[in-house]
């Protein structure tokens, strides 16, 4: 489950939880974001966030804002990516190997 590697949970069923809660969450950001309406929302939120802008200045406090504005951007598109069928494949297969 690369997705949701780095969860650090005391236990398998905590970590289960934990990834089915994560699963829940990326379906309905992929949700929201498909279609006409979805991507035109995703535009948006790139233009104001600076997705496709260099985050170099060369004041570093606010290279690191730019570059956190950029975050926001970079993590919806990684979730609107994800292959939740995948994630839950390799969940079974993890559990398998126990």
């Amino acid at each position: 489950m690369e997705y949701f590697a780095s969860m650090k949970q005391e236990n398998e069923e905590e970590y289960r939880e934990a990834c089915e809660f994560a699963i829940q969450q990326t379906v309905c950001i992929q949700k929201l974001f498909s279609g006409d309406d979805g991507e035109i929302g995703l535009k948006a939120i790139d233009g104001i966030t600076g997705h496709g802008n260099d985050t170099f200045d060369p004041d570093p406090y606010k290279s690191a804002y730019k570059a956190g504005k950029r975050a926001v951007s970079v993590i919806l598109r990684d979730i609107i990516e994800r292959d939740v069928k995948e994630v839950r494949k390799q969940m079974n297969e993890r559990k398998e190997n126990e």
